[in-house]
């Protein structure tokens, strides 16, 4: 399951619905999820709007420390 598909379920909002209140077909918004489709930089930052998290926390790879 991917951090996107993960957080729009913790909201409790079907793909439909959320593909819809990004003005994109849900065909289009399940690709994102998928990770079979880039997401243009405008709609990552709708998206993490409507989770109300920040764009890193969805798109960007695991956190890691580097050590010496």
């Amino acid at each position: 399951m991917s951090k996107l598909e993960q957080l729009r379920k913790e909201k409790g909002i079907g793909q439909s619905a959320f593909a819809e209140s990004l003005g994109i077909a849900s065909s289009t918004y399940c690709q994102y999820e998928k990770g079979a489709r880039m997401i243009p930089v405008s709609t990552a930052i709708e998206i993490a709007n409507l989770l109300s998290v920040k764009v890193e926390d969805i798109f960007l790879p695991v956190k890691f420390t580097v050590s010496k």
